[in-house]
């Protein structure tokens, strides 16, 4: 069989082992044993890894998130594949020790993490440490929110929240308002800085491998092959030289490369020899993942193999006899060569031929490895993590009633009473516990979810009685609002002193309908749905003396689907307006120009415009809390301490972007 699998069946994702210290391990399949681990080493649905003490270990998922374990942890990649729908489903799991996710769902992808007694499923961009004993499992959201499943509960997690189960008392969990600092959250911070500032994001596809690309090289324009990527490699260097390959049934034999960036070059896209230049990588214009595109050639006790040029259709040479295009004795690498191998490593081999040609003949693929029917026996104890079930959301097909959680855990119902925890009840005969230690908050969270505004409250555009007709006439162009609280709404508030006078508007018959949806998609936290009834919105009432509260629910319905890039186009309107914006809530500003400034810190590679709106979203915001941060507008029960440093905290954010691009 000298073909592989993959010619047969749907595209598999691999995903890249990255960066690794102290004692890791792998294990790919079940008949497999367990081997040290190797940097950029294929990794496929099934795998498993595990750490020893001060071990630690990245594993970079195609999409671009990352899976993150710390010392003496075991984890799995339960589900790792993309079904005939295009819907990409990925279940995580960890069985013991402590593991770290950092990513975000696209479209309709299923990404889920699993512990024993829980799961959580990402809705939108999100940051979350897991953490597994022997008597009980801990999930805590450090950034964004998931969605909590166990047999007691079912909840949306948010920021600074931890949940804690035992897998032997279904019947409970704990949840607790602030985390706990681990010595390992330093190093997954580090990391996930690392991976959000790069360069060659703009010249890929592909979304993981990138940070190693911009310090082992540059991006060169070239007039034939567009921008290709030169490494800083010492004269005489060849690719495909440094590594090995190892046999996978789902692609034949793949390379696993030596040089720490040697992920993207290698399985996506080709490399070509210039006169000047040297070696380049040319990127591929596709996802498509490949073992290494090269020619390969077989003698009796040797391979070689050297890699394709851009564009080339490799063919045995016919009878005119001509080789490969980059075929040269000096870029063909050799190896031993003897049936049945699974690796296939040129380190060490001294017996390479002078004249190729003659020791070696050219070959479509070296055959595979034989199968040995005692390997489809083996099998691998259940995890402690459970089981999954995926249900794949299609349009048009399956019933939603509400946002998508298409992965349910498959646990028994638990024994009543359930019972909701806030904190463990203290034992009366110990010695009162030490406060506990202060959130982890490692990167800036929104302000409107702690002291500064307690949220602006969204207004109820609720529909008010239709006045009396008048003896002037029938029908008026406009509704005007009468803003009458009814029972358990709140009282209009005065301005905070310093604040721009609101302006009365009025809404177009039929509009306020509509307003107060986006109103309650965008309470609900529905942001989906808040896009599509914003859009609506303004395709019917484009010309709406509420646009500039419609652009900032726009905002933050686009931060709350992690979109940065548009959340800065959104903000552009009400960043170049200012103070003279039209909201029904001046806090909302403030708001709006903060999000525009945090989003643009997530963007690698900006535009010149998305710059120049983050520069004024942070002079805006220098401009504007001043205004707002005065003793009369402090909200009760927060200290005068508090609120300085939220106003401090806010003004440092926006010099900092300012500093960041060179502007005062």
């Amino acid at each position: 069989m000298l073909l592989p699998a993959a010619l047969f069946a749907a595209q598999t994702r691999y995903a890249r082992l990255g960066e690794f210290d102290g004692p890791v391990e792998v294990q790919l399949r079940a008949p497999d044993a367990w081997m040290g681990a190797e940097r950029n080493l294929p990794l496929i649905e099934g795998t498993w890894l595990r750490t020893g003490t001060g071990g630690r270990v990245e594993v970079e998922l195609d999409e671009g998130s990352a899976w993150r374990l710390g010392a003496n942890s075991q984890a799995s990649i339960s589900d790792y594949a993309r079904l005939s729908t295009g819907q990409r489903v990925t279940l995580l799991s960890l069985d013991r020790g402590v593991a770290y996710f950092t990513g975000q769902p696209e479209g309709k992808d299923s990404l889920v993490l699993s512990v024993p007694g829980a799961q959580v499923i990402l809705t939108r961009g999100s940051r979350v440490r897991l953490e597994v004993e022997e008597a009980w499992s801990q999930i805590a959201v450090i950034e964004g929110m998931v969605r909590f499943s166990s047999p007691a509960a079912e909840l949306d997690l948010r920021e600074g929240q931890v949940t804690r189960v035992e897998p032997s008392n279904p019947a409970r969990f704990f949840l607790y308002k602030e985390i706990t600092p681990l010595e390992s959250d330093r190093w997954s911070e580090g990391r996930d800085k690392a991976m959000a500032s790069n360069a060659s994001a703009a010249h890929v596809v592909e979304r993981y491998g990138l940070v190693d690309l911009d310090g082992a090289g540059e991006w060169i324009q070239t007039e034939d092959a567009g921008t290709v990527w030169h490494p800083k490699m010492p004269a005489g260097w060849t690719p495909y030289q440094k590594g090995r390959w190892r046999w996978y049934d789902t692609l034949g034999y793949t390379w696993v490369s030596d040089d720490e960036w040697g992920w993207l070059p290698y399985h996506h896209g080709r490399w070509w020899q210039r006169e000047k230049l040297g070696w380049v990588w040319v990127p591929a214009k596709n996802t498509v993942f490949k073992p290494g595109e090269v020619y390969w050639m077989r003698g009796a006790r040797l391979a070689g193999w050297g890699p394709l040029a851009p564009g080339e259709e490799y063919h045995l040479p016919g009878a005119d006899g001509a080789p490969p295009l980059q075929f040269l004795n000096a870029n063909t690498t050799f190896a031993a060569w003897q049936t049945d191998l699974w690796t296939i490593d040129p380190a060490g081999f001294s017996q390479r031929p002078k004249e190729p040609l003659v020791a070696a003949a050219f070959v479509m693929a070296l055959p595979s490895p034989a199968l040995v029917a005692s390997r489809l026996d083996v099998v691998r104890p259940e995890l402690r993590a459970g089981n999954a079930r995926v249900n794949p959301s299609i349009d048009g097909v399956t019933f939603v009633s509400q946002p998508a959680t298409p992965v349910v855990v498959e646990m028994p119902p638990p024994p009543p009473p359930v019972v909701i925890v806030q904190n463990p009840p203290p034992d009366p005969t110990s010695v009162p516990a030490p406060p506990p230690p202060a959130v982890l908050v490692p990167y800036p969270v929104a302000v409107y979810t702690g002291i500064v505004f307690n949220a602006p409250e969204h207004p109820t555009y609720s529909t008010p009685p239709k006045p009396a007709a008048s003896a002037g006439g029938s029908g008026t162009k406009h509704e005007t609002p009468k803003p009458t609280p009814g029972p358990g709404q709140r009282k209009p508030e005065t301005p905070p002193a310093g604040a721009p006078v609101r302006v009365e508007k009025h809404f177009h018959a039929g509009e306020r309908e509509i307003a107060g949806e986006v109103v309650g998609d965008v309470t609900r936290n529905d942001f989906t749905k808040a896009l599509k009834d914003l859009d609506k919105w303004t395709e019917r009432y484009h010309e709406s003396e509420y646009q500039d509260d419609r652009q900032y629910y726009y905002v933050v319905a686009h931060n709350g689907l992690a979109h940065p890039a548009k959340v800065l186009e959104s903000a552009m309107p009400l960043v170049s307006k200012g103070a003279e914006a039209r909201l029904d809530d001046p806090r909302q500003l403030i708001l709006a120009l903060y999000l525009a400034v945090l989003n643009s810190e997530k963007i690698s590679g900006a535009t010149q415009q998305q710059r120049t709106v983050a520069r004024g979203a942070a002079r805006g915001l220098l401009d504007s809390v001043p205004k707002y941060f005065t003793p009369e507008n402090r909200p009760s029960g927060t200290s005068m301490e508090d609120w300085t440093k939220a106003r401090t905290d806010l003004e440092a954010t926006a010099r900092g972007t300012l500093r960041g691009s060179g502007t005062r």
